[in-house]
């Protein structure tokens, strides 16, 4: 008899332990926000295509950085240079983003009359710069065939190296202390009274 009466309260205390924690569950949920009602069928995973519609999904998106590695080059002593700012290597074309180029064909007039081939000249240092160096280069951006890129030879900027020589000019605020003070030594194409009164090389009428 004393087994039975000891019994009873115990499934008495169980039954409510039960009751407590099915409450306290159904309002962990409403504090939450998950909606009471009868359970979906709709399976969670899928392993067959679904398309969704962008304009009905309320999730957050996050943003994925786009991490862009550097470009090695190792032109040879075969590379194609185009002119002071440009070059064709495995196929492509670059341009450098910062520099603009010395037309090839330029030529160059000193004070004392002497004419130098300083298109020529800007062409090849920058040939000299790149043949058989290793370059490390940002891919800058692309437009059509030609990718505009910032590269460095060992620990030269390859922009800022070709400006300070006057072998090309400033192409962005970055390089334009070092092409003026290019154009104070008269340095390459600063040589030329006209590209030093307009700061560049215009297009050069036959002399």
């Amino acid at each position: 008899m004393k087994t039975t009466a000891s019994t009873k309260p115990n499934r008495r205390a169980m039954a409510w332990t039960i009751a407590a924690s099915l409450l306290l569950s159904w309002t962990a949920a409403q504090a939450a926000g998950l909606q009471s009602g009868p359970v979906s069928d709709d399976p969670i995973w899928t392993d067959k295509p679904v398309r969704i519609d962008r304009k009905t999904q309320g999730y957050e998106r996050l943003k994925v950085e786009r991490k862009i590695l550097p470009l090695t080059l190792k032109p040879t002593t075969r590379v194609t240079v185009f002119d002071s700012s440009s070059f064709r290597e495995g196929g492509d074309l670059y341009v450098l983003a910062d520099a603009v180029a010395v037309n090839p064909k330029r030529l160059c007039r000193g004070d004392d009359g002497h004419i130098a081939a300083c298109g020529q000249q800007a062409r090849l240092f920058l040939k000299r710069l790149i043949a058989n160096h290793t370059l490390t280069c940002q891919d800058r951006f692309r437009t059509g065939q030609a990718v505009f890129v910032s590269c460095r030879a060992e620990d030269k900027d390859l922009a800022e190296t070709l400006v300070s020589k006057g072998a090309a000019w400033a192409a962005t605020p970055r390089l334009a202390a070092a092409q003026q003070q290019a154009m104070t030594r008269k340095a390459g194409i600063w040589i030329d009274t006209e590209c030093r009164a307009v700061g560049r090389c215009p297009r050069q009428e036959r002399r």
